[in-house]
Formats: C-alpha cells, structure tokens, sequence
C-alpha cells in the first residue's frame, strides 16, 4: 500500500511528466506540420489533411516523448527533494534511495503497458493510414487544387485556367476551358465567374460557368461554332485512382502479434522490429533508475547538470536503436549486436550512475563532471575579465 511519501512523490513526478508530455509532443508535431503544409500546398491537395497527418504521426512520436518525459518527470521531483532538503530528511527516517523509487516504478509500469499499446498495436495501424494519405495526396485522389493564373491538366486533353479564386475556392473569377480530342475537335469556352460541385451519382465534378462564350471547332467544318450563354455545365468524369497497397507489407505496420505470427519466416526486416520493440519496451523499466541518480544534486552548486546528461543519453541510446534496427532489417548485422548490445550499454551505464548515487559517499555522480564544469566556466569569464581590462 502506499504511504503518503509516495503519493508526495506521485504529485511530484506527475505534473512535469505530463508537461513534459505535452510540450515535446506539441514541438515535434509543429517542427513537421511546416514540412507537410509545404508538402500539401506543392501537391495542390487540402489543407485540412495536414491535421490528419499529424494525427497519424503523433503515435510515432510517443516512443521518443514517453520515455523522455518518464526521465524528466522523475529528475525533477527528485532534484525538488535533494535542494529542499526533503531527500535527508526522509533517508534520516530510514527511507533509502530504493523505497522512494517505488512510486515512479509503479508510474514506469503504467507507462510501460501504454507504450506497448501504442507501439505495438495502434503505431502501425497510424503509420499505414499516414502512409496513405501521402499516396494520395501524390495521386489526387484527395481532390486537386487549381492554382490562379496557372494552365491546369485535368487529363484527357482538358486544360483549364482560372484568374482569381475567391471565398477559399467556393467561387471561381474568369476562367478559360479547353478540350481537344485525339480526332482534333476542340472545345473551348471562357466564362467571368463559375464553381464546382459533385453530380448526384458522385461520377463526375460539374464546373458550372456562367456568362461565358463557347466555341466549338470541328477540322470538318469551315468555321467554328460560337454560343454565348448565361449559365453552362461542364460534366468532368472523376478519374480512377490507383489504389493503396495492402497493410502488412512492411514490418513498421505489423502489430505485435503479426510480427510474433511471422518470427521463423526468416524475414530479417520483421525479426528487426520485434526485438526493436522489445528492447524500447523494456527500457521504460530502466528509466527512473537513470533519472533519481542525475537528480541528485548538491543544494550548494544547484546545477542542473544532470537534465542535459539524461536527456543527451536518451536522444543518443533512441538515435541508436533506429540506426540498429535499418541494420538489422537490411541484414547487415544482427538484433543481438545492432539492438541489445547498446540496450546492454545503456542498463550499465545507468546501473552504474544508480550505484554511485546509492551507495557511494556523497551519492551525487555527476560531481566530477560539475567540477571540471565550474573549472571551465571560470577559466572563460577570468579570461573575458582579462580582455575587459586590456579593452
């Protein structure tokens, strides 16, 4: 059961974590949304497809965010405790290093079935829908945004122009319309305004043009035949689309349980991600070990050393893990070698900081490294002293 220590350090762990959470998550999603609004407008699809998009890519970030903000959420209650004095004051009653990890383990297990859940389930169902939308952005298939003052292709010889768009689109000002056929008839026809609409049977897209000119020319005929009109349908056949590949064609979008299923096909790009998985998995785990021993500090210095060195360890072990698992797919080298040698690397590392700060006189592991800090940081502002004088 737990005391109200632990539910103290619940309170604690929990607000920057979940701010943590937040901010990374909004800042990854806006550094991509510049990307795909630019890929979007060149594609000329919808705008409002972007915010699909992001919604399909924010599962793929949650393997980088949980992990990071689990770190910073446990850091920062810790460092709270260390420079208020609060950490002596609990180790004096008898409460080791151990017993107050006990709440952000029970947060590291409640993260860990979330990120199973993400990653091995909903991730790669997001992952193919993100993927489709890219397809059919590329295809058109979302519908084509006319560009003003540019020749558009609609296919089979239609070409269509448009001077000035107004009302986000809705309503089109002078346009000019042609149609040549393989036999050399050709269609021509110019109207000061018009706007599309679907057909009942959604087959074709109507461009309704008003006070407009036709002229339709035949080789046949001597002259062409011109028709001034009021209000004129033009029907345009809806083209067929190629359609999306199938889910499951790449191990990135196979569940957990696909990938289990094909384990001795002998693929090495599924073998890949399911030990990936595994050890980004397992390593929410390791987690608060490596945050409670960086957020250690002496309450003299107050540095905030120990954020930088976490959160550098974790970008550098999650850089690694991708680079392993290309490997790996690819079959250069195996999972055991480009995966769990540096999921290895990284468990001794942060056992080795969580023994320092247990065990060892002092328990602040990061003390060498704030020495040599401060050694830096004063040999830098002596010397613009110096050059304040000399100046």
């Amino acid at each position: 059961m737990f005391k109200k220590v632990d539910f103290y350090i619940l309170r604690n762990t929990v607000v920057p974590l979940f701010a943590t959470l937040g901010i990374s998550a909004l800042l990854l999603l806006l550094e991509k949304m510049l990307t795909l609004f630019d890929f979007v407008i060149n594609q000329g699809g919808p705008i409002d497809i972007v915010w699909q998009m992001l919604g399909n890519l924010m599962p793929q970030y949650l393997t980088l965010v949980i992990p990071l903000a689990m770190f910073l959420g446990v850091l920062l209650s810790i460092r709270k405790l260390a420079l208020s004095s609060e950490l002596e004051a609990l180790t004096s009653c008898g409460l080791s290093l151990h017993r107050l990890l006990v709440p952000s383990i029970s947060i590291a297990l409640f993260l860990l079935i979330i990120n199973v859940i993400v990653v091995g389930f909903v991730q790669p169902y997001s992952r193919y829908a993100y993927e489709e939308l890219i397809f059919d952005v590329r295809s058109g298939a979302l519908g084509a945004a006319i560009k003003s003052n540019e020749f558009t292709n609609l296919g089979e010889g239609l070409t269509l122009r448009i001077e000035e768009t107004r009302e986000s689109g809705q309503e089109l000002v002078d346009i000019f319309a042609q149609k040549e056929d393989p036999d050399g008839h050709i269609f021509s026809v110019s109207a000061k305004r018009g706007n599309f609409f679907a057909s009942p049977d959604q087959k074709y897209i109507v461009l309704r043009l008003f006070e407009g000119t036709l002229i339709d020319f035949d080789a046949d005929q001597s002259r062409p035949r011109i028709l001034n009109f009021d209000m004129h349908d033009l029907p345009l056949e809806v083209p067929m689309f190629e359609q999306f590949r199938g889910r499951g064609d790449e191990a990135s979008e196979m569940t957990f349980l696909e990938l289990w299923e094909r384990r001795a096909s002998g693929d090495s790009a599924v073998t890949a991600t399911l030990h990936s998985r595994i050890a980004r998995a397992i390593s929410i785990l390791i987690v608060p070990f490596l945050a409670v021993p960086l957020g250690l500090v002496a309450k003299r210095s107050g540095r905030a050393l120990g954020i930088s060195v976490g959160v550098f360890i974790l970008l550098l072990y999650h850089k690694v893990l991708e680079f392993g698992l290309d490997f790996a797919a690819d079959g250069s080298l195996s999972p055991w070698l480009s995966i769990w040698f540096p999921t290895a690397i990284f468990i001794f590392i942060t056992a080795r900081l969580y023994y320092i700060g247990a065990y060892k006189v002092g328990g602040v592991p990061l003390r060498n490294l704030e020495i040599i800090f401060d050694i830096i940081i004063e040999a830098i502002s002596k010397m613009f002293k110096r050059l304040r004088t000399a100046g």
